[in-house]
């Protein structure tokens, strides 16, 4: 079973399921979308997955931090990055210089966020924007993942670090967030395998083939999800993913 790039079960599990988590974040970006002008700041921008929400910005800068990614993936991306950093809790880029920042499926990373969001107002204008995304029911995705943050502590995070006007949301609903988890698991099954006892090593690939069988099905299954649910914000107990938006207060 091989879920490296170029492998056969990988190149089936990107072409079959349907993405909930992109579908989701494309949703809400829709009604920001005309708010979104001026200079933004994308932390974390990757391959700029959602740039086109940004097209009515007159400067779009992006950061990416260089041991989150391979040797090839930093060539792809490097014509797509601004600034090189560490991590967000020191970015280059001087006072009250930006109009907003967004930071989509960082903040899980960040090991001092309190640092994170008091360097995020440092660096927005008075009555800037703020646009995060963060995991919430969802499992760890990388070694550097440290925290799971509710929506009240995503709330206080902001109110405490000179943003007002906060709010969050939810991803949908338990549906979703049952459909999320369920893809995950897919996509990590390889792994989950090799630290299963004998006899599940033999049971487990069975039962895994047949559900892969039925993933055309399953992707279905989660569009149909998406669309009920897709308006639904305030499920923020039952949720893979919660999205901030605040504003840096005035004065």
């Amino acid at each position: 079973m091989n879920l490296k790039p170029s492998g056969l079960l990988f190149n089936y599990l990107h072409l079959m399921q349907f993405d909930i988590h992109k579908s989701m974040i494309n949703n809400k970006l829709k009604r920001f979308s005309n708010e979104i002008r001026g200079r933004w700041l994308d932390i974390g921008a990757g391959d700029q997955p959602y740039k086109n929400y940004f097209r009515n910005v007159d400067e779009y800068l992006t950061t990416n931090t260089k041991r989150h990614y391979s040797t090839e993936a930093i060539k792809l991306i490097s014509g797509k990055t601004n600034f090189w950093i560490e991590d967000g809790k020191a970015l280059p880029l001087p006072d009250n210089s930006l109009d907003g920042v967004a930071c989509f499926q960082v903040l899980s990373v960040i090991d001092e966020p309190e640092v994170f969001f008091k360097e995020i107002n440092r660096v927005l204008k008075p009555g800037g924007k703020l646009l995060i995304t963060t995991d919430f029911l969802y499992p760890v995705w990388s070694a550097e993942d440290r925290y799971r943050h509710t929506a009240f502590n995503l709330e206080d995070l902001a109110n405490e670090n000179g943003f007002s006007n906060t709010s969050t949301e939810s991803f949908g609903g338990f549906g979703s967030a049952i459909y999320a988890l369920f893809m995950r698991y897919m996509r990590s099954f390889v792994e989950i395998w090799k630290m299963k006892s004998i006899t599940a090593k033999v049971i487990s690939p069975v039962l895994y083939f047949l559900l892969l069988l039925f993933l055309p099905i399953i992707s279905l299954t989660g569009m149909v999800i998406f669309l009920m649910e897709k308006n639904i914000t305030t499920n923020t107990d039952f949720t893979f993913n919660i999205f901030l938006t605040a504003e840096k207060k005035s004065g």
